[in-house]
Parts: C-alpha cells; sequence; structure tokens
C-alpha cells in the first residue's frame, strides 16, 4: 500500500496525464472527432459542425495579462444584461439555501472524510523554485485541496503552450494563453469580493456557519486572512474558469466536461472538510469562473457562421492556401470570388 506522501505526489502527475490526450492530440485526431481542422501560416481554422468554423489567430505577447482589464468589463456589463438574470438568481437562491445548511454539510462532510480515512487539515511544505516559494501538499487531504490551486491552471496552461510551440498548433498557444488570463481575471473578482464579504471560514468560525464582517480593513485581513476570505470560493471559480475554457475551445473532447465535474466535485468536498470553506461560498464561484471562462474565449475567437455547401469546400486537416479562388455564380451575376 502506498504511503500518504507518495500517493500526493502521484496526485499532481494524475492530474496531468489526465489532461494528456487533450495535449497530444489537441489538433487532428480521428474522423468520428466533431472538429476538423485547416491552418495558413497566420490562423487556424476549426470546423465544429456544418455551419460553424472557429478562427483562431495567434495570441499577442503578454495578452494573458494585459487583456484581464476588458475581460472584467465584458464579464461586469454582461453580468447586468436581462438574459443572464436567471444565473444570478440561482446563484443567490443556492447561496442562501446553502447557507441554511452550512453546519449540516460541513458535519456530515467530516463524518465522510473520517470513514474513509481523510484528514480535516491541508498542511503543506514549501517547494523552492530558485528564488520562488510554492507550498507544496504533504498529505492525501492537503493533494486534494490543491487541485484547485493555481498552480494546477498554470500546468495545464504549460502542457497546452508547449504542445502549441511543438506542432505549431494555434488553438492550443491560444488556449493557454485564456487559461492564464481567466485564472487572474476570476482571482481579481473573487479577491475583490472577499474584502467585501469579510467571511469567516469554517476553521476560524466564532458563531455558526461563520461571521461576516463586511469591508474589514486590509490590516485585519492580512493580520488573520482566515477570518475573512471564505467567501466566494477562489479555487473553484479558478477552476470552473479554466475547464471552461479548455471545454469550450475543445468542444469535440467530450471527457473534458466530465472530468471537471468530477474535479470539481473532489475539491469542494475537500475544502469543506478542511474548514476552507463553506458550502455556500461556491455557487457564486461558479457563477463566475463560468462566466470569465466564457468572456475569455468569446474575446479569442471568431466564429464564422456559414450554409451546410459552403461549408463543406472547407478544407480538413489541409494547409489552406493565404489565397483563394472560387467562381460565384448568382442570379443574374456571374463572376470569381477571391478570399485572402
Amino acid at each position: 500500500m502506498l504511503g500518504s506522501r507518495m500517493r500526493v505526489i502521484l496526485l499532481p502527475a494524475l492530474s496531468l496525464l489526465a489532461f494528456m490526450p487533450l495535449v497530444l492530440r489537441a489538433q487532428g485526431g480521428s474522423p468520428a472527432d466533431t472538429a476538423s481542422v485547416a491552418r495558413s501560416s497566420r490562423r487556424q481554422l476549426v470546423r465544429y459542425d456544418s455551419v460553424t468554423t472557429f478562427v483562431y489567430t495567434r495570441p499577442r505577447p503578454f495578452r494573458a495579462i494585459l487583456g484581464v482589464p476588458k475581460t472584467l468589463g465584458i464579464a461586469i456589463r454582461e453580468s447586468a444584461r436581462a438574459r443572464h438574470l436567471p444565473l444570478l438568481a440561482a446563484a443567490a437562491t443556492g447561496t442562501l439555501a446553502l447557507i441554511a445548511a452550512d453546519e449540516a454539510i460541513l458535519a456530515e462532510s467530516r463524518r465522510a472524510a473520517q470513514r474513509i480515512g481523510l484528514p480535516p487539515n491541508h498542511p503543506s511544505a514549501d517547494l523552492r523554485l530558485g528564488p520562488l516559494k510554492q507550498p507544496f501538499p504533504t498529505t492525501l487531504g492537503s493533494g486534494l485541496y490543491f487541485l484547485g490551486d493555481g498552480m494546477t491552471s498554470v500546468f495545464v496552461a504549460a502542457g497546452l503552450a508547449a504542445r502549441g510551440s511543438i506542432a505549431d498548433d494555434t488553438r492550443a498557444r491560444r488556449t493557454a494563453s485564456e487559461v492564464i488570463e481567466a485564472l487572474l481575471a476570476s482571482g481579481v473578482v473573487t479577491q475583490v469580493l472577499k474584502h467585501v464579504a469579510g467571511r469567516q471560514t469554517p476553521s476560524e468560525a466564532t458563531v455558526p456557519r461563520g461571521r461576516w464582517q463586511p469591508f474589514p480593513s486590509l490590516h485585519d485581513y492580512a493580520a488573520n486572512v482566515p477570518a475573512y476570505d471564505a467567501f466566494p470560493s477562489g479555487h473553484l471559480a479558478s477552476t470552473m474558469a479554466t475547464i471552461t475554457v479548455v471545454a469550450l475551445n475543445y468542444p469535440e473532447r467530450k471527457f473534458i466536461w466530465p472530468l471537471g465535474y468530477v474535479t470539481m466535485g473532489v475539491l469542494s468536498f475537500a475544502m469543506v472538510n478542511n474548514g476552507v470553506h463553506w458550502a455556500s461560498d461556491y455557487p457564486l464561484a461558479l457563477a463566475i469562473g463560468g462566466s470569465v471562462g466564457r468572456v475569455v474565449v468569446d474575446r479569442g475567437r471568431t466564429i464564422i457562421r456559414t450554409s451546410s455547401s459552403r461549408a463543406s469546400a472547407l478544407p480538413t486537416g489541409e494547409h489552406q492556401a493565404p489565397l483563394q479562388v472560387a467562381p460565384f455564380i448568382a442570379p443574374g451575376r456571374i463572376g470569381a470570388q477571391f478570399r485572402w
């Protein structure tokens, strides 16, 4: 039987292996794949279905950082639109319902964790990478907690970036940049809301379901972060944002959403058991991560809608010539059409 330390070391490796089919087979694949790909020297076309084609261009340097302010602006503006009010209402209703059940969920989660031998803590050690210091899990419980750490998203982005460079895959490059952009944008939103809400974590709770102290001073917050940073969950928001970005850019990879649901479920359970979050910290986090991820993807690609006959003429798996010439025939008109 593997020791706890060995199991924890295997966790990041297993999480990366889960994404290996995506990284290694990100473009092309079997004939059963939904998307087919055509490339030019400057862009990559991914045909999703008979009428929908995604156009990807190589991301500009530092786009993942410089694009965050605009992404946040669009996300805030979109959240105020009438069509998104049901999502906000669902997040608010779910939060209120779970607040009432938080203590019962916490107690039951810890009983379930005890039955499977999962400790209610998440200790870590510092792993030094040159001048940098990165916390590293030392138990199974902390390993599950670190599934939602930002470094997991960074590993996914690094794998996609490597795929993009090795195979000259523009979609992989773009997705890698968008994962980092979504990670940063969701982090900004959750940190602002944590400072607004000021909710105690279960491990620091002095009253049932945790005390809320809106707008704590920066000094008090920094002195005792767990006393103020429960709501909403930054770990779950960043995980949801990462999964949303990857899943929307690779809709033909049907395993991404199921894998994401399992990952977020395990992470959510571990954080309640560890006393880091209440269950009611999750609905808003999911809404933030999903919204930010969708905005990032929508900004990073162009969608072309075509008729079935025109879409069938799109090259599949071939290099597309920069200049295309085709006959043009319409009622009363005949000629040629040029596309660069």
